[in-house]
Order: structure tokens, then C-alpha cells, then sequence
């Protein structure tokens, strides 16, 4: 990958939040000529996209790292290459052994191509997803139909559906595969209904042995793409196609989800993955050091995985800057380079409690912290408590579980949500990002007395 971008990544995602980096840039290849850098995007849609609302993100973030002359073009991949697996019939069709033409309609969606079973790594927390995930590959449409992965941001999600769509695509058998996000979905449905091609999209996708469909939680309120996808998923699945479907949280508590879509959801298998064990996390840096051609050494491993944050994503981050900082200054990869390099961003770990950050907030915002710890869900009492996990995350660094315990007893999917929630909203929203400053500076102030 190119130094300049790669240097450039952990400030992008800093200015644009985690949802909206994930979705827009992750997918982002990038190279460089003489022309300066090219920014390789998967559509005509992508592409304008970024350039209207990213490129003065993305140009900020390169001149703070000194590339500010550098220009910068957003471009449109080459047409994907189509399959060969042609349609696979119906499962109460004859078999027939005259040879079937072979389709020509692309693959639907971009794989990852380092995201496959052999680079994830394997631990306590994601170890059932892990293995659920292979059987599903191994006999797609036979067990675990559908299947249902959920969890917080940057836990692995995406890796797991890639390696799975590798896998399948890989395998003995021919099989059409579609791999693409939620909001694609939407956009491809709403572009078919202008043009007046419904017939085409359904058939698109209507013909596929596997869909993977990931974050399924942004069709929630979108009662004409939610019915169009009920009929997608029964016509596949009557007909044995394989269904993967991710989640920042379980179909239970997607809000505004059609009780039918939720009722075929829960209809299959449900795996929830978890945030890295300290272990876990050594052998992910380790591991993706090593994807990179890179042989880091074990402390400086160390030092990446306890001074990021909580998920894989945050650790991926971290390990960029370190590894960009030895190349672009001619520096040994060790722990003080790495010590030097994260100081900075260090979230402060253990300094603040969930009690302090609750009476804050109740202050703050004028509720008691009764009301914080209930279940009320009203405006002016679910704000102030979804700023209370999101503080207790980011400056007391207690665990998703520890957390939902300490407000009321919830699940600990809630606190996901609300952490993810806040950070995009922070990201995007100048106010929340300037309250969020005001009680943190205050959380800080009184834990240094």
C-alpha cells in the first residue's frame, strides 16, 4: 500500500467516525504515478460519493501528514470479471446432465482479497463464529441457513462473510455468490425502481446460490426495500440458496424491523462475536504484521494491543501508524518507537469509573441517575443514557458487559449500539463532538483531584 495513504488512514478515520470509514474508504484501493495518488473505487455511484462528501476529509488528513501537494483522483475499477458458475436449479429439480450455459452476469460485490480463513485469527471470543462460519462455506444451503453473525464494529465481521465468499467461491462446486452491504442493496433496489427494472433486479438476485448481506440493521424503516428483501430471502431460501446475514445486534433488537424479516432472521442460526482477549489481541497484531511482510516483534505487539482500543479495527489502526512511522522515518520497528507514536492517542485506561460518569451525566443533563440505570426510553432519558455508556467505554474502558450490568442489567448488544451510535454522531455532528469534550474534560479534571 502506498506510505502517504497508509500514514493518512488512522487520521481519516479519526475526522469521519467508524461507520462512515468503514463504509467508504475500507473498500478504497489505492496507488501512485506520476500524476500523483489514485484512489480506486468499486462504482460510478462510490466514486461520486466520496468525491462530494470525503475528498476534503481526505486531502486534511494527507496534508497533516505533510502531503499536502500531493493531488489526489478518485477513480472506478475495472469491470469485475464475470463468473463461471452457472445457475444452480431449484433443489426439487431432476438432475440433468446436459451441460448449462454459463452465466455471464458479474458477481455481485467486492471481496476483500486478504480476508480469508487462514489470516483470521482464532481465540476464545469469536471461536464459535469462527467454526460456524467454515461449516456454512463447507455445505452452503444445507445447515445454518440462514446464518446470522452479529457484534460491535471492528470485531471481525467483515473478515469472517470475505473468508466464508472466498471459500465458496473457491470450492468444487460452481456457485454464483453475491457479497455486498446493506446499503448497496438499497441503493441497487431504489436505482432499478427509477429505470424501471425491477424485473432485472430480482432476477439478479433471485439467481444466486449464496447471498451475504452485512449490516442488516440499516434496513430498519425502510418498508419498501424490507419487502422487497422478504421476498428475496424466502425465494432463496425455499429454493436452498445459502443466507449470511451480519448485524451490529441480534434481530430481537433491530428496531422498525418487519416481523416477518425479523421472524426469518431468528429462523436460523444466531452467533454473536466478541472483542478480543489480550491474548487474542497480541496474535492479531502478530498476524497482521506478517500479511504485510513484516516480522514485528513481540513487545512492540504487546505495546499495540494494550494501548489501542477495544476492537480489532482500533488495533488495525494502531498498528498502521506504528509500522508507517518506522518506514517513513527510517526508524527500527521497537517498543519505544511504538510507545512514542500511540502516547498520544492513548485513550486513558482505569482513571474514570461508571459511577463518576453517571453522576455527570445526570448533572449534565438533569435526570437522576435512577433514570439512567431504567428502562425508559424516552428522548430526554435514552440521549443522556446512551452518552453515559459511551463516556464509561471510552474513559473508565470497562467491558461491554460490565457496562450494560451497571445500567440496569442490560444486554451488552445495548451498549454496542450506543457506543457506535455516538461515535458516528460525534463524527458528524460538531455539538455532540463539543459536549462530548466539555464531560469528558470535566470526568478527567475530577479524576486527577
Amino acid at each position: 500500500m502506498v506510505a502517504e495513504w497508509l500514514e493518512a488512514l488512522p487520521r481519516l478515520r479519526q475526522h469521519m467516525g467508524e461507520r462512515n470509514f468503514a463504509t467508504w474508504i475500507e473498500p478504497i484501493r489505492c496507488s501512485k504515478d506520476e500524476k500523483g495518488l489514485c484512489l480506486e473505487t468499486p462504482s460510478r455511484f462510490f466514486q461520486e460519493w466520496v468525491t462530494r462528501h470525503f475528498m476534503s476529509a481526505i486531502q486534511r488528513a494527507l496534508a497533516e501528514g505533510g502531503s499536502a501537494a500531493l493531488p489526489v483522483r478518485v477513480t472506478v475499477a475495472a469491470e469485475p470479471q464475470p463468473l463461471t458458475p452457472p445457475r444452480r436449479p431449484p433443489v426439487s429439480a431432476r438432475p440433468s446432465t446436459t451441460p448449462r450455459p454459463v452465466s455471464r452476469q458479474p458477481r455481485i460485490g467486492r471481496l476483500v482479497p486478504d480476508y480469508t480463513f487462514e489470516s483470521f485469527v482464532v481465540g476464545d471470543a469469536n471461536e464459535v463464529a469462527y467454526q460456524a462460519a467454515r461449516s456454512v462455506a463447507e455445505t452452503p444451503g444445507q445447515r445454518f441457513n440462514p446464518f446470522f453473525l452479529w457484534g460491535g464494529v471492528g470485531l471481525g465481521k467483515t473478515h469472517l462473510i470475505n473468508a466464508l465468499a472466498h471459500d465458496v467461491l473457491g470450492g468444487a462446486q460452481p456457485r454464483r455468490l453475491g457479497c455486498l452491504s446493506s446499503e448497496t442493496f438499497i441503493n441497487t433496489m431504489v436505482g432499478a425502481l427509477r429505470q424501471d427494472q425491477m424485473v432485472g433486479f430480482r432476477e439478479r438476485f433471485r439467481d444466486l446460490d449464496v447471498l451475504i448481506l452485512d449490516d442488516v440493521q440499516f434496513l430498519a424503516g425502510k418498508e419498501r426495500t424490507q419487502e422487497e428483501f422478504f421476498h428475496t430471502f424466502n425465494a432463496l431460501h425455499e429454493m436452498g440458496r445459502q443466507i449470511v446475514l451480519t448485524s451490529d445486534k441480534p434481530p430481537h433488537a433491530i428496531s422498525d424491523l418487519e416481523h416477518g424479516l425479523r421472524s426469518r432472521f431468528e429462523g436460523g442460526l444466531i452467533v454473536d462475536i466478541h472483542p478480543p482477549t489480550p491474548a487474542m489481541r497480541v496474535a492479531i497484531a502478530v498476524k497482521k504484521a506478517s500479511m504485510q511482510g513484516i516480522e514485528l516483534p513481540l513487545a512492540v505487539a504487546q505495546t499495540v494491543a494494550e494501548r489501542s482500543g477495544s476492537s480489532v479495527r482500533e488495533l488495525e489502526g494502531a498498528l498502521t501508524r506504528v509500522i508507517a512511522s518506522a518506514l517513513l522515518r527510517g526508524l527500527p520497528l521497537n517498543e519505544a518507537l511504538a510507545e512514542s507514536v500511540l502516547a498520544p492517542v492513548t485513550r486513558p485506561r482505569g482513571i474514570v469509573s461508571i459511577d463518576a460518569v453517571q453522576d455527570v451525566v445526570s448533572q449534565q443533563f438533569r435526570v437522576s441517575v435512577a433514570d439512567l440505570k431504567s428502562h425508559r426510553r424516552t428522548r430526554s432519558i435514552t440521549f443522556p443514557r446512551q452518552v453515559a455508556m459511551y463516556l464509561s467505554r471510552v474513559l473508565a474502558d470497562a467491558s461491554y458487559a460490565a457496562i450494560a450490568e451497571k445500567f440496569g442489567n442490560r444486554d451488552h448488544s445495548t451498549v454496542m449500539y450506543a457506543v457506535d451510535r455516538l461515535e458516528a454522531k460525534r463524527a458528524q455532528d460538531p455539538a455532540t463532538n463539543t459536549l462530548l469534550r466539555s464531560l469528558e474534560g470535566r470526568l478527567r479534571l475530577g479524576s486527577a483531584r
